[in-house]
């Protein structure tokens, strides 16, 4: 197996997506304090040696001197610090409960909401500023403007507090957090079409498997520079090779587990040195990391929906309520799908091929449902399943009908210990009825 030289480092990548995930809004707003605290610090230069700026000598008086200022920030500043670390506390408390009662995937959404890293930032930053402006009250300086402004901004982060524990106790229902994986996964399919618009569907029919390339690390696929390999490519033969990426954006690699196939025409010689500089390009157009982003992997987001579903629907919780909120979510993002595997987003001329495994993936989840409601013996949401494929068999295109006439299919096996309920019932017939109008 030939050593291909993989960028970029795995630290860096960590680094790089816990900054996407979580760190660049909280990080921005501390910076953002930092900042203004420099700006108040210049304005109240102008208190020093007893002056006072022309219309604020009242704002002076109301605060008092510097022994005053002092012992004023120091109470502001430990109250907002304990305030901070009570509440941030209970915070963690509740999100806690909530992937008690569904799964880790709650983690994910609280900590990607934009809301939440505002919080952090907000809190941490206010508490910077409050202790910078603290070590400037000296002798030869008043900080008068920065007391105040701390003043102000406390007082919003106590009202804040109000604010961000009703919606913490908000995001932790079911419904938020399957409405706001969702959205996500439309948000990350997006730049799913984008890598799909710059590639290829389909290989072309009799060109031959000149070479594998295989990992060389363990580690999430989690970015494929397409441009990379076609230039490659365009350098070592434009008209006779191109290379088929076996697995998904987001599969799990080991290593030596294959990742591309090097195809070239039949009876063109492919010469050895043009071979390795495709390969080394396949290995650095990939990017490995330890975790998955659910902002930017819409097969991640599926994956978190149907774990959702299994852990609430079966025995282990028997909660028929969030199954049913995410299969109505899968609902949605299959009928949005649908019309792109018609005429899926291609460039004809491209030398990279990459299978597009959102739509599957996505019925493929619906299908799990299905199984796990036949494992608890829930009627309620075996009977959403039901009508769920009963109403996308209605309207989307063949290759969509196509699996959800399969799923249908193989879930009559999930019958046999059901009780026939009249919901289950009326599914079952106007599942039977969509499935006679497509053939």
């Amino acid at each position: 197996m030939p050593a291909i030289e993989t960028v970029p480092n795995r630290v860096v990548a960590a680094v790089r997506r816990s900054f996407r995930q979580f760190l660049a809004l909280p990080l921005a707003t501390i910076v953002g304090f930092v900042g203004l605290n420099a700006l108040v610090y210049l304005a109240d230069r102008s208190w020093s040696g007893g002056a006072a700026p022309t219309g604020f000598r009242w704002l002076g008086a109301l605060l008092g001197d510097r022994a005053a200022l002092g012992g004023l920030l120091t109470t502001v500043a430990s109250s907002i610090i304990t305030v901070t670390s009570i509440t941030f506390s209970l915070l963690l408390i509740a999100v806690q409960q909530g992937a008690a009662s569904l799964t880790a995937q709650v983690t994910d959404q609280f900590m990607a909401r934009r809301t939440n890293q505002f919080y952090f930032g907000y809190f941490v930053g206010l508490s910077v500023f409050v202790l910078m402006t603290l070590v400037t009250n000296t002798e030869f300086h008043r900080p008068v403007f920065g007391t105040s402004l701390a003043l102000v901004m406390t007082t919003f982060a106590l009202c804040l507090v109000i604010v961000m524990l009703y919606n913490t106790i908000d995001q932790m229902r079911p419904e938020r957090i399957v409405q706001f994986i969702h959205a996500q996964i439309l948000e990350a399919r997006a730049d799913d079409e984008r890598l799909l618009a710059r590639t290829r569907r389909t290989p072309r029919p009799g060109w031959d498997v000149r070479a594998v390339v295989r990992a060389t690390e363990r580690g999430y696929v989690v970015g494929l520079d397409a441009d990379r390999i076609q230039a490659a490519i365009a350098r070592a033969a434009p008209d006779a090779v191109e290379v088929r990426m076996r697995v998904p954006v987001g599969t799990f690699r080991a290593l030596g587990d294959p990742l591309f196939d090097i195809r070239a025409r039949p009876g063109f010689v492919l010469e050895a040195e043009a071979r390795e500089a495709v390969e080394a390009a396949c290995g650095r157009a990939l990017t490995f990391d330890d975790g998955r982003d659910l902002g930017h992997d819409a097969g991640y987001g599926l994956h978190q929906l149907a774990t959702i579903a299994w852990t609430s629907v079966s025995t282990a919780k028997s909660n028929p309520s969030p199954g049913r909120v995410v299969l109505l979510a899968l609902r949605d993002i299959v009928a949005r799908w649908s019309p792109g595997e018609v005429d899926p987003p291609e460039a004809l001329g491209a030398h990279v091929i990459l299978a597009d495994h959102a739509p599957t993936a996505a019925t493929d989840a619906l299908e799990a449902v299905i199984v796990v409601a036949s494992e608890s013996i829930q009627c309620q949401t075996l009977a959403e399943a039901m009508d769920s494929l009963a109403i996308l068999l209605g309207h989307v295109a063949a290759p969509t009908a196509d699996r959800l006439a399969g799923i249908a299919q193989r879930s009559l096996s999930a019958l046999g210990e059901h009780v026939l309920t009249r919901e289950l019932e009326a599914a079952l017939d106007g599942l039977a009825a969509a499935i006679a109008g497509i053939k």
